[in-house]
């Protein structure tokens, strides 16, 4: 094989590893050797392998449900209560660098 046309190959594989497809719903946080860059917005986006990384955020309403429980009211009447958290991420930034772990910390 041609040393030539490994190496373009090689250096293709290489540019075609760094495509990304970031869906409408999402938002990705690219960093730069672990360096907050920016937000990208949806679309095919291109990011330097190796280089760069990016995290994806699901802006959609999520819910999570929390299970049933028995309590007991003041007047000792027995009462089964459950609940469901609505939540969704506007800024995408705070929530992966200001807070540890985001998903946790609301349920």
């Amino acid at each position: 094989m041609n040393p030539s046309l490994f190496i373009l190959l090689l250096l293709g594989l290489f540019l075609l590893s760094g495509i990304r497809i970031i869906f409408e719903y999402k938002r990705a946080l690219k960093f730069r050797f672990g360096k907050f860059v920016k937000t990208l917005e949806p679309g095919f986006r291109w990011i330097i392998p190796v280089v760069e990384t990016i995290q994806i955020v699901d802006i959609r309403v999520i819910t999570i449900n929390i299970v049933s429980q028995e309590v007991m009211t003041a007047d000792n009447v027995p009462c089964s209560i459950d609940g469901v958290v609505f939540y969704k991420v506007n800024n995408p930034e705070k929530a992966v660098l200001e807070v540890e772990e985001y998903k946790f910390a609301i349920s």
